[in-house]
């Protein structure tokens, strides 16, 4: 149970509809829009009419929830109790109408590491991270621009790229190190280690049906054989099916770029933080119901956002890596290193090479979890994105 108070009088812009629309450029959502009502602000030291009554109201409530405090209720059939959240009191004290101003925000937030979602916490809206300026020594490849618009990282490279010839939108990865795999999930994603990766461009959303169509007809009009897929009849804007890993790895080069490593894959999904999921180390929350089997256009579960703007890096389609795989791939990597491994790409030798990495879609959304699948089999719930890895000069001390 939850209590949420301001103490102080300010206008407060209510978290929740931020929480079902997800990140900044993102797709619409196919499913429709939870719509929460804006707190109507009373005239600079006016009484509305019946205020006292409201208060008592109000008391009255707090009353009977604070008596009500600590007791089971019923819950629908099947209803997991992890996944109710009981807000006991919401109390907001709202000031004369002005401009919104980023300390008049406030989010709800999971709670510490490894505590789920039904802990949660309220803090104010942080004043927005200050970017950078475009630096004058880097650019990117040819046939890569920058979106219009874009903002730019503490080290200047824009945080969204578009790739011209296929028309999709790229968001950046930044240098850094972070946590990957687990100490105590499945024997395959362990042991937890840490490693460093250069700064790299990913697909926001995954190829999808259209994307993977022109490639097929560039292929057809080169007198070439056309990549099949499992879903060439969905809708554009869903994840495409069912192409093979090679033929995935063919789509990829032929706009200059590359399958995601494991290791690419998992810090774009987990952020900064290393968090378990995209979203945080919670549960999820979904304004529909969804399972690791559930399939929609790319982008319609918004909180499937990672801390870089990319989605569906936890559900939809499974994807393709570009590794080889190994269960004991983690432990390997740990051995062979005595200090943090540098643009990781997998093991080197495999008791079977035509198993490649596919993540995505564990039971838990954990974005640790890994397969190994066969390269040479169209699988009907496996796609795939793409990463563009660029070469950032040395910064003069």
């Amino acid at each position: 149970m939850i209590t949420l108070t301001t103490a102080t009088r300010c206008v407060v812009l209510l978290a929740l509809p931020a929480m079902l629309s997800g990140c900044g450029g993102a797709k619409p959502q196919s499913s429709k829009p939870i719509v929460v009502p804006a707190p109507v602000a009373n005239n600079a030291g006016a009484q509305p009419a019946g205020a006292a009554a409201k208060r008592n109201e109000l008391a009255n409530k707090a009353a009977r929830n604070d008596a009500n405090a600590g007791k089971t209720k019923s819950l629908p059939p099947g209803t997991d109790p992890r996944s109710v959240f009981n807000v006991s009191e919401v109390s907001m004290d709202v000031a004369a109408p002005r401009r919104f101003q980023p300390e008049d925000q406030f989010t709800v937030v999971s709670g510490t590491r490894g505590i789920d979602s039904t802990q949660m916490v309220v803090v104010r809206g942080a004043t927005p991270a200050k970017t950078g300026i475009a630096r004058r020594d880097f650019s990117l490849p040819k046939g890569f621009v920058t979106v219009k618009g874009s903002e730019y990282s503490e080290d200047g490279l824009p945080l969204r790229i578009q790739c011209e010839k296929s028309g999709t939108t790229m968001a950046l990865v930044p240098a850094g190190v972070f946590k990957m795999g687990t100490n105590e999930g499945p024997s395959d994603c362990q042991p937890e280690f840490s490693l460093h990766l250069d700064a790299f461009y990913m697909d926001v959303f995954e190829v999808t049906v259209g994307d993977f169509e022109k490639y097929r007809q560039d292929q057809k009009e080169k007198k070439k054989p056309m990549p099949p897929t499992t879903n060439p009849t969905s809708s554009p804007a869903t994840p495409v099916l069912g192409v093979p890993w090679g033929m995935a790895q063919n789509y990829a080069r032929w706009l200059s770029l590359e399958l995601p490593t494991e290791a690419e894959f998992e810090k774009a999904a987990r952020g900064p933080n290393s968090l378990r999921t995209p979203w945080g180390d919670g549960r999820a929350v979904w304004p529909v119901p969804r399972t690791p089997e559930t399939l929609t256009v790319t982008g319609a579960f918004a909180n499937d956002c990672s801390a870089y703007g990319i989605h569906d890096l936890a559900g939809n389609a499974r994807e393709w890596c570009s590794d080889m795989y190994s269960d004991h791939a983690h432990r390997d990597a740990v051995a062979s290193s005595n200090q943090t491994p540098h643009n990781w790409a997998g093991p080197k030798k495999v008791s079977n090479s035509n198993l490649r990495v596919v993540k995505g879609n564990a039971p838990d959304w954990s974005a640790w979890a890994r397969q190994g699948r066969d390269i040479g089999k169209t699988l009907p719930d496996v796609g795939f994105r793409c990463v563009l890895r660029i070469t950032v000069p040395e910064t003069k001390s």
